[in-house]
């Protein structure tokens, strides 16, 4: 709370006493007296500000201490409205969280139905889950979201009908995870890589298959993850045979193009600098969104001016789905804005310079980027990639 305050009460300080600044000197030398005072008083209430959010900080902090040590009380961020606020928070400044151990970072677990963290050890032992299966699911969301996109994608009948519950009952044991989106996303492909071997290595059942399946941001993180295992020659990564993403930017994202542009262009004004400064405080989750960079090689080039090919991993098939606004998916307008998030060339990995190999590619009309990990037509064309129908008897 108290770093969120003060990241955004710093670029307004700033833009506005930019702007008094310059206004006050035309009045000459006469006014300077009052000018002092002016800044004086503006000073005091943008440190009220920030000291206000310090007091409520703590003191959510502290209640959030004194419950756990009450009783089963769930954390504040577990689950409901704080836990989408962490989520945001972790996705804006995500990085500066963890260099400063705040305890609003988010720790990378797989979570149980109520969102509380499940560690390595519960999880492959199978204690949250009734039958611990063979064929496992691996569930990534995207930038400043949570497990909970995975969930409840339809409401009317009482019936969980997220991609998470439509999975288990295709024989996948789903395993939703909650990370901290700020983060680089190799950072958090390594990281990924590490628990999926802690927790396979004591899984209570044999492993037949991993599938892996990342929404937005969430699939360059499946890629990133998958990479790492197989350099490192973890178990767990020979296991995985399908990686699907659903709409992510392995070519980039325009927006972020746009906020780097627009960082660089606001330095040149005293007036704008400050908002250019927060902006460039945007976490190094965000800026790898500008090349869809998976790896620390691909983040240093940032911008991939050379010609190449992500070809398929060895024994992998990737899946990519992709969301266009305009009901005709070949419309201009859809073609230039994609989801409004993502552009349906940059989701499908078909660029002219780069692209990303897949084995199938599917591309939806009528569809919002934040709409696509509940949507009805995604989960199925899911279902249809990783549980497919066997083989007919005969020839």
């Amino acid at each position: 709370m108290n770093v969120t305050v003060q990241r955004v009460t710093d670029p307004i300080e700033g833009m506005h006493r930019s702007i008094s600044d310059r206004l006050l000197r035309l009045g000459g030398p006469e006014i300077q007296p009052l000018a002092r005072a002016y800044q004086t008083m503006t000073g005091a209430i943008y440190e009220s500000v920030r000291g206000m959010g310090w007091v409520v900080g703590s003191a959510l902090s502290l209640g959030a201490t004194v419950a756990q040590r009450r009783g089963p009380v769930p954390f504040l961020w577990n689950a409901g409205p704080g836990s989408r606020v962490q989520a945001i928070a972790n996705g804006v400044w995500g990085d500066h969280f963890v260099g400063i151990d705040s305890p609003l970072s988010i720790e990378m677990a797989f979570r149980d139905r109520d969102g509380g963290s499940m560690d390595a050890e519960l999880v492959a032992i199978g204690s949250n889950f009734v039958r611990p299966g063979r064929r496992l699911a691996v569930l990534i969301h995207g930038l400043a979201e949570t497990e909970a996109i995975w969930r409840n994608a339809l409401v009317g009948d009482g019936e969980d009908s997220g991609l998470a519950a439509s999975l288990t009952v295709d024989g996948f044991t789903p395993l939703l995870l909650r990370y901290n989106t700020g983060c680089l996303i190799s950072e958090n492909g390594r990281a990924l890589a590490a628990l999926l071997d802690r927790v396979t290595a004591a899984w209570p059942a044999p492993i037949d298959e991993i599938a892996l399946v990342g929404n937005s941001m969430g699939g360059l993180v499946a890629r990133s993850a998958l990479q790492e295992g197989r350099d490192r020659r973890l178990g767990w990564s020979t296991a995985v045979q399908r990686l699907v993403t659903v709409g992510s930017p392995h070519l980039g994202s325009p927006l972020e193009k746009l906020a780097a542009g627009a960082s660089r262009a606001l330095r040149f004004a005293p007036e704008t600098r400050p908002l250019s400064q927060f902006l460039e405080s945007r976490s190094e989750g965000i800026k790898d969104l500008h090349s869809g960079a998976i790896n620390d090689d691909e983040a240093q080039a940032d911008g991939f001016t050379e010609h190449f090919v992500s070809l398929q991993p060895s024994g992998v098939e990737q899946h990519f789905i992709a969301g266009v606004v305009t009901a005709n998916v070949d419309h201009p307008v859809g073609k230039v804005v994609g989801d409004l998030i993502v552009r349906a060339a940059s989701a499908t990995g078909s660029g002219r310079v780069r692209s990303v190999e897949a084995k199938e590619s599917v591309v939806l009309g009528g569809r919002r980027h934040f709409d696509l990990a509940g949507d009805p037509d995604v989960i199925a064309q899911i279902r249809e990639w990783l549980s497919p129908l066997p083989a007919a008897d005969g020839f």
